[in-house]
């Protein structure tokens, strides 16, 4: 019966090529969209899933809170918490912190090599995490201090094809480490990036690191545990409270200052605690709606399609029932030719994927694991899809046409009026509904990321050269660099300063004046010109200068942190960090982090750490910049030839901040196209078919006296209708969810009534043009041709 089926499918597939192919594109779209897009939700959901016992491994993480307040939450803590953990809780069994001290320049003889992550870690960090360590003891390369484990690509860009192993590198041009492995660089899926590794313990011998190593050092070290097989993360965090009290919180009782140690499981990091996981969540939602969506509007042609073909059908039917067919041998007939046209969608969507992917992966930003059709994953999901859309698009049209009695479908359907049309309606409505509601997201993503790149960030971008000082050489030159540099053309102010404004500032905690607790605030070690070359400007007070030494211990402060505090005279005020720091101006309030978020308290220090800025920002005239960078290279090179010269303009790091937004918007877009595409595709089908069935009819109205206009106006008057009914529909839920999507930007653009206007008449436009090519056609042709239509 299988066999007899398929060849009454097939059949019937090579007799109606043209509805059968527009079934098959469309369906072969749904199922390459929804095979990219679950590509994409399984590479989100293999974050840090290759670690061996990921599911024992857990980062140590901490609230700060000021009376109860929440000041910061973070996974950056103070380097002895680790240890201590190993040495007081029995369930654990094994401890490992990194520190990522940032971009690196490593050197060996004649070679350098500048890297974009340098990261400390304990000898213990090849136990706990799974890196693949290609040369070297994991329990021993970095176990002794001033030892260094290099990546491939840095073993190759210092020492070419010649072992590593042995060899000294010099980090900064400042200490040697001796190389003990190569490790694989890591995983794009991995939350833990970084270019080589240092021992953890050299930090220990560096006299200027540590005295930050103890309870009261710096935040800037990570934990991780691995818990013991019988242990519990939550009965390891009951003991937390009087863990943290002991070494830390008893010290700050009286500042109101507390701190709460929780633990994040290993293989969540990435989802649900790392800075993005909010909007990563949300895209694997969105993402997920819009392939099933595809896959619903593709299901919904399909339907109509075969529902409007039961005109056609309805003699075979009947014939069929007469000669004692029942009714479940034809719902397995319609159903099988329902999973062939399916299974023939699939081989499609295959090809499709194959054109697609390199597309997808650009939209994305995301290294997404390659589509193989002998993967076992990929045969999965194509089974699944094949029957899901088999059962879902077919199942109604199956059971509709086997429910036609034999008489009636001898005789064949007269009208299209009937239940049959309403549901037909509803479904185009449904399908374009959703094309419209993803039309007014995009256009409204993509009016919010132009105004994140494009608002005033309270301070002048435009051509701004910033390069990083890595190394003793670059900081301790640069004041001689920056005087270079204001002798080259075109140069019109260089300023020395730790951070520039971009992905935020460091933040601290401080005594303001008047309170009796700690607060973090944000602060930035600056030089005399800092506010002069990115063209802040004052409120109040005055800036740092060369003619007051006592400058060196002042501060300024940005507005917030004025109104935070209530001061309403701030100047003379003090702050209390290592000393007495006297206010002397306010700079007016300016964005220097993600627009996401507001503006936070912020210091301007100008004392740097060390007396060393890690960072010169130029302002240069837009005249000849390529000749302008060429004499800022030359300069550098003949000041600090030992280390690479690198640069980036400010605004171009700004507009990389929302490169996810962007992707975001770019990839609601092509979605966007293909569900209306398809939903036209469909809608064009319909148009033809209705024609089709109403050629007599245009025929008898033409001979009456009917015009090609009036004609037009009828067989297109329902398609346009259930159109306009699709925006109505469409318009709530789409404002709804954009209105939920900006709540996660502190700076957010007003909904107005433009982008849901622009998406009605696109989607009537188009409709209009889809159902206009047949009618229009049809309202043309000659009545006698038509009267004499079977």
């Amino acid at each position: 019966m299988f066999t007899n089926n398929l060849k009454i499918a097939s059949r019937y597939f090579f007799r109606q090529k043209t509805y059968s192919l527009i079934n098959i594109f469309g369906l072969a779209v749904g199922i390459a969209a929804t095979l990219l897009i679950l590509s994409y939700i399984e590479f989100e959901l293999s974050w840090d899933n290759f670690h061996r016992n990921a599911q024992s491994l857990y980062r140590v993480s901490i609230t700060t809170l000021k009376e109860g307040k929440v000041e910061f939450d973070g996974s950056e803590f103070v380097a002895p918490m680790g240890p201590t953990m190993m040495r007081e809780f029995p369930e654990v069994d094994n401890v490992a912190r990194i520190s990522d001290f940032g971009q690196a320049t490593l050197s060996s003889g004649e070679h350098v090599f500048r890297i974009p992550q340098m990261v400390y870690a304990d000898s213990s960090f090849f136990d706990l995490l799974s890196f693949e360590l290609l040369i070297g003891d994991p329990k021993r390369v970095l176990a002794e201090p001033y030892s260094i484990v290099l990546t491939e690509e840095a073993a190759a860009g210092l020492f070419g094809s010649s072992s590593p192993v042995g060899r000294l590198v010099k980090v900064n041009n400042q200490e040697s480490f001796r190389v003990t492995g190569v490790v694989k660089a890591p995983p794009t899926n991995s939350h833990i990036q970084f270019s080589v590794l240092l021992s953890f313990s050299t930090l220990e011998k560096d006299p200027t690191i540590n005295r930050f190593l103890g309870w009261n050092g710096g935040n800037r070290y990570i934990a991780y545990v691995r818990l013991r097989s019988n242990a519990r993360p939550q009965d390891v965090e009951k003991k937390f409270p009087a863990f943290i009290w002991s070494h830390l919180d008893q010290e700050f009782a009286s500042t109101g200052l507390t701190h709460r140690l929780y633990l994040q499981p290993f293989a969540r990091i990435h989802l649900y605690f790392e800075e993005n996981s909010e909007s990563t969540r949300t895209n694997l939602y969105v993402f997920g709606a819009i392939a099933l969506f595809i896959l619903l509007i593709a299901c919904v042609n399909f339907v109509n399609l075969t529902t409007a073909r039961a005109v056609r059908r309805s003699k075979e039917i009947g014939i069929r029932k007469v000669l004692g067919a029942d009714r479940s041998r034809l719902v397995n007939q319609f159903l099988s030719e329902t999973i062939l046209i399916t299974f023939f969608a699939a081989l499609v969507a295959i090809v499709l994927v194959e054109l697609m992917l390199p597309t997808f992966r650009s939209l994305l930003g995301a290294n997404l694991i390659s589509l193989s059709v002998m993967d076992p994953k990929t045969i999965f999901s194509l089974v699944g899809i094949i029957f899901i859309v088999g059962v879902v698009a077919g199942g109604y049209p199956a059971f509709y046409l086997s429910s036609l009695q034999p008489a009636k479908a001898l005789k064949g359907p007269a009208s299209e009026t009937g239940e049959r049309g309403r549901l037909r309606g509803v479904l185009i409505v449904l399908q374009f509904a959703i094309s419209i509601a993803l039309i007014v997201c995009t256009v409204i993503v993509g009016n919010q990321v132009r105004f994140l790149k494009n608002k005033d960030l309270g301070f002048n971008r435009d051509n701004i050269v910033t390069i990083p000082l890595t190394g003793d050489d670059a900081q301790l030159k640069s004041m001689l660099l920056k005087q270079e540099l204001l002798r080259v053309p075109n140069v019109v102010n260089v300023s020395a300063s730790s951070e520039v404004p971009c992905n935020g500032f460091t933040s601290n905690g401080y005594f303001p004046e008047g309170q009796q607790t700690v607060m973090m605030i944000h602060v930035v070690d600056v030089d005399d010109d800092f506010l002069s070359t990115y063209g802040m400007s004052l409120v109040d007070g005055r800036y740092f200068s060369k003619d007051f030494p006592s400058d060196r211990s002042a501060f300024v402060v940005n507005q917030t942190l004025v109104r935070i505090l209530g001061w309403s005279s701030p100047l003379g005020k003090k702050i209390l960090r290592d000393g007495s720091h006297p206010i002397i101006g306010v700079v007016k309030d300016f964005n220097y982090a993600r627009l996401n978020n507001g503006i936070e308290p912020l210091i301007l220090a100008h004392e740097p750490w060390r007396d060393r800025y890690d960072n010169l920002s130029i302002k240069i005239r837009p005249a000849d910049i390529a000749g302008t960078l060429s004499t800022i290279r030359n300069v550098w090179g003949n000041l600090v030839p030992s280390t690479p010269f690198e640069y980036s303009f400010l605004d171009e790091r700004f507009d990389r901040l929302y490169k996810s937004e962007e992707r975001f918007q770019r990839t609601f877009f092509s979605f966007s196209a293909l569900a209306i595409i398809i939903a036209l595709m469909g809608l064009l089908s319909l148009a033809s078919l209705a024609t089709e069935q109403r050629t007599k009819e245009i025929g008898i109205r033409k001979v009456l006296g009917a015009s090609a206009l009036s004609v037009t106006g009828l067989l297109s008057g329902d398609f346009l209708r259930w159109v306009a009914l699709a925006n109505i529909l469409a318009w709530p839920a789409a404002y709804y969810f954009m209105s939920q999507w900006l709540e996660n930007f502190a700076y957010r653009i007003d909904i107005t009534v433009w982008p849901f206007v622009g998406a009605a008449v696109i989607s009537i436009l188009l409709g209009w043009f889809s159902v206009s090519f047949q009618t229009i056609r049809a309202a043309m042709t000659n009545p006698v041709e038509a009267l004499r239509y079977e």
